[in-house]
């Protein structure tokens, strides 16, 4: 698979290292948003260069390059469920 974004998991936020192992980000890749693309739900993103959360409306544009939240419940890369699991009412399939 190729990555959606080139960003070495040593750069990538505190709050998405202490959630995602290395081996994880690699797979949290494909929910990646690019800047200037449109998000896809209503939910709560993370700014894969800034760290900043925040709500995105669906069909609203991407300020950077963007992670669902929900991505980041791996227990410290224990689990990988989120990965294989779509959260209720989301337009992004796994």
């Amino acid at each position: 698979m190729r990555p959606r974004v080139d960003i070495p998991y040593d750069q990538l936020p505190a709050a998405v290292k202490h959630n995602l192992s290395r081996e994880q980000w690699l797979e949290a890749q494909r929910g990646v948003i690019l800047e200037g693309q449109s998000v896809p739900d209503t939910t709560q993103y993370i700014d894969l260069k800034s760290g900043q959360c925040r709500q995105y409306i669906a069909g609203e544009v991407a300020t950077g390059p963007l992670l669902p939240t929900h991505d980041l419940a791996g227990g410290r890369g224990a689990d990988s469920t989120q990965f294989r699991t779509t959260p209720p009412g989301s337009h992004h399939a796994p």
